[in-house]
Order: structure tokens, then C-alpha cells, then sequence
């Protein structure tokens, strides 16, 4: 026996929504999930610029954990379905959605092949609906009081219908677009519903003319246009002639529940001794379930997700602000020690151990590895220092082994520093809790006092 298969669009989008909702899902009373974008301090790459490839074997994700440092949490307010940026260019070839092709086929590169939507430079985003048999657009759609023809389709003077989809609104643009993304909206839209809207099914709101045909004359012929679609209602439809040529079709009444459309051009005469044209043809493509714009996600073919998060200075002290790391990621339902069992909710943790050790001759230097007992291979305890403040003799701790003992001392095994350990704080997060869903590998990040560091993660489905 045998068979084939294939994960759809749909599952991909319904997972987009799934995490932009996650953050704020409770089940009796408690938050089901909580979302944190961590700092990992690992070693320098051997190079750089070109920073290894993350793994996801179970040495490498405890690696990532044992080197964690602090973890700030995500809100919703802070996640966003994202879809690629494709700007309005005068003088471009855009392609027109069709219902009986994959408009979301992408390229080796992961882009897509089919350049269906575009945003103009008022951030408003638009679906092609037709490109005038594949010539190129010089009018960007635009949308202004009175812009709007039947069905709310731009239709600008190129030949080009363009359906209004929705505008990216200031907030979302600074968070979430850059050179590559541009945010889109999910609304109180969270899957399509065909007894929601007027189009049900599918509605046809244009219908596209692929040939003009010839000698065309509504002064002395009826020419009607027919869609026939399947368990529909009947669309009605007006006609434009010029020279003879149908050039337009402009939909007055796009019907509902369509799940397939054919379009026929009929022509009737008041005489047997008026020409009657022939020859023109056209095509209807059927919207998605509840019409176009009803549901932009599912629309545009929406796969990507964003989650945006800055760190800022020092964090009121969670985090160092002397040192470099090449490693961020995301981490889900980590917990806490308070919140234990349930999932982490408070808004920063610091993930590393910290030693107050008493005063004394030497400095503890960042990377070196401090430990109690004989040595460093025979100790009872061991980490790596992420940071030391001589001030208040703090150090701060990664990549522990072993359980430290207060009022004994502390060695560094590179600046040969000792000092006697006075106390211990442990990491807010119970380690090794919660799902590492994503790891990204940086080349080397210096932190300063008053640098702000804005992340936008990318996942795709």
C-alpha cells in the first residue's frame, strides 16, 4: 500500500496564529505558556564573522541551557505574523491571483515566485487581482476616499485591479518591518468561517478579459456575460467596449459560495444584419472562503512569524553590561522557582549563578574558569565567569558544575585570584526548564551601559 501526503498552507498559518496567541492561553486561571528571548555567552567562533551552525543534539541544547544568562519575556504585544516585503515599483511585471495555482511556491531562496501583493509607500498593502495580461503596473494603488470602484478594487488607468487588504499600522511598521518583513494583521480573524461574510464559499469580484475579441456594439446588441459556478449564486456583470474590443468587465453583483467559476460571453442581436462580435474571452477566478481581504494571513500565505525584544543597558542589573555574547534564542514555558510547577511569568530572569566573595588582592578576569577544591580538574565546584564587579563582589557565573561551599575559597585558574566565597544566589529559572525552540548563532555582541540591543527573530513553519 501506498500513499502521499503533504502539510498545506493552512497548517503552516494556523501555527502562525497558535504562537502569536500562546503568550496569553489560560487554563484555570494559570498561563498555559510563556515565551522568553534568552542571551547564551558561549566561546568566540573561530571565525567571527561566519558564527558555527547551531545543533540539536541533546549535548549542544544542554550547552546552550548551561551557558544561558538571562531570559526577558515576549508578550503578544510583541509577536507578529510577518510576511515577505514586496514594495510597489513603477514599471514592474506583478502577477494576479489565480484560484487553480499555488500562488505561495517559493524559490531555492525561500521567496516567492509569484509577486501576487504589494505595499505601497503609505505602508497600505494590496492583492493583485489582475495584471492586464501580464503587462507592467505604472500606477501604484492607493487607496483614498472615492478611490474605490465596485467590489473596493483599485482599478488604476495600467489596466490593473488591485483589492485593498489592510495598512501597516505605525507601532507594528517600528517593531516588526524591516528590508526583508512586513508585519500583517490577524484581527478577530483567526480562521475562515464561509457563513461570515457575504461571499460565503467564494465570490467572483472580477472578471478578467483575456481576449477583447471584435466588433463589439452595445448600441445595437445585448452582451451578456455568464459565470457559471458550481453550488453558487449568480454574479452579474457589466460591460466595456472600445474599438470594437471588450476591455473590461466590471463585476456589479459578485454572487457567493462559488468553488469554481467559467465565464461565457454571450451576444444577442435586435437584426439579422447586425454584425455580432466574436472572439473575446475572459476568466473568473474564485476568492478564498468569506472574499478577498476577509482573511490576510490565510490570504498572503502567511509562514513566518517575528518576535521582537530589546535589551536595554543593564536591565536594572540582570544583566552585564561588560562583556560580549554570540548567541540568542527562544525559549518556551521555562519555571521558576516561585512558580514552580507552573510556567515562568515574571518579566526578566537572570539565568547565571552569582558568588559575593569577600575583598582582597587580584581580579577575577570574564572567561576564566574559577573553582573550589585542589585544582580545576579535581574540583568539588566549577564555572565560567561571565562577569565580576569588584565594587560590590559580585561574580557572575556560567556553566556551573558541582555545588559551591560558602567561607571557602575561590580560585581563579587564569588571573590566579582567590577569594574566600561569602554567599550564593542561584538562578532565578530552575535550570534545564522549559523547550529551547529556537538558537541563533551571532557574530560577537559587546554590551554597553546605554546600548539597546532590538532582536527580530524570524521562525518559519
Amino acid at each position: 500500500m501506498t500513499y502521499k501526503n503533504i502539510i498545506t498552507y493552512g497548517s503552516k498559518v494556523s501555527q502562525v496564529v497558535q504562537d502569536y496567541f500562546s503568550p496569553s492561553a489560560m487554563v484555570s486561571g494559570q498561563q498555559l505558556t510563556t515565551l522568553y528571548a534568552f542571551l547564551s555567552r558561549v566561546d568566540p567562533w573561530s571565525n567571527d564573522t561566519i558564527p558555527d551552525q547551531p545543533k540539536q543534539d541533546q549535548k549542544y541544547i544542554k550547552n546552550v541551557f548551561a551557558n544561558m544568562f538571562v531570559a526577558k519575556e515576549i508578550t503578544s504585544n510583541y509577536i507578529s505574523p510577518v510576511i515577505q516585503r514586496i514594495d510597489w515599483t513603477s514599471g514592474t511585471v506583478y502577477d494576479f491571483y489565480q484560484d487553480d495555482i499555488d500562488m505561495f511556491e517559493t524559490d531555492d531562496n525561500g521567496l516567492l515566485k509569484l509577486k501576487f501583493y504589494v505595499r505601497n509607500t503609505y505602508d497600505q498593502v494590496f492583492k493583485c487581482l489582475w495584471n492586464n495580461n501580464g503587462n507592467t503596473s505604472i500606477n501604484m494603488p492607493m487607496f483614498q476616499p472615492g478611490s474605490y470602484g465596485t467590489n473596493n478594487i483599485y482599478t488604476g488607468a495600467d489596466g490593473y485591479k488591485w483589492k485593498y487588504m489592510y495598512t501597516i499600522d505605525l507601532g507594528s511598521k517600528r517593531s516588526f518591518m524591516d528590508v526583508n518583513w512586513m508585519p500583517i494583521p490577524i484581527g478577530t480573524i483567526t480562521s475562515p468561517n464561509s457563513v461570515s461574510t457575504s461571499a460565503g464559499w467564494g465570490d467572483v469580484e472580477v472578471i478578467n478579459v483575456t481576449n477583447g475579441g471584435s466588433n463589439y456594439d452595445l448600441s445595437n446588441t445585448i452582451i451578456q456575460v455568464v459565470v457559471d459556478g458550481a453550488n453558487s449564486t449568480t454574479s452579474t456583470a457589466n460591460v466595456t467596449v472600445a474599438n470594437g474590443a471588450i476591455t473590461d468587465i466590471i463585476v456589479s453583483n459578485p454572487g457567493k459560495n462559488y468553488t469554481s467559476a467559467n465565464v461565457s460571453i454571450n451576444v444577442y442581436a435586435s437584426s439579422n444584419l447586425i454584425t455580432v462580435g466574436t472572439g473575446a474571452t475572459a476568466i473568473a477566478p474564485v476568492s478564498p472562503v468569506g472574499g478577498h481581504g476577509y482573511d490576510p494571513i490565510s490570504e498572503l500565505g502567511t509562514k513566518h512569524v517575528m518576535f521582537s525584544v530589546q535589551f536595554n543597558g543593564s536591565e536594572n542589573g540582570y544583566v552585564p553590561i561588560d562583556i560580549h555574547y554570540y548567541q540568542i534564542g527562544l525559549l518556551i514555558t521555562p519555571i521558576s522557582y516561585k512558580s514552580n510547577p507552573y510556567p515562568a511569568n515574571s518579566a526578566i530572569y537572570n539565568t547565571s549563578t552569582r558568588f559575593t566573595v569577600a575583598a582582597g588582592f587580584g581580579l577575577y578576569q570574564n572567561d576564566e574558569f574559577i573553582y573550589q577544591g585542589n585544582s580545576l580538574q579535581t574540583a568539588t565546584f566549577s564555572a565560567k565567569v561571565l562577569s565580576y564587579d569588584e565594587s560590590t563582589g559580585i561574580i557572575s557565573l556560567i556553566n556551573t558544575t558541582g555545588t559551591p561551599t560558602t567561607s571557602a575559597p575561590v580560585y581563579g585558574n587564569t588571573s590566579k585570584t582567590t577569594r574566600t566565597l561569602l554567599s550564593v544566589t542561584l538562578p532565578d529559572l530552575i535550570p534545564y526548564s522549559g523547550y529551547i525552540s529556537y538558537i541563533e548563532n551571532r557574530s560577537g555582541i559587546q554590551r554597553s551601559a546605554d546600548g539597546i540591543e532590538q532582536f527580530r527573530i524570524v521562525v518559519q513553519y
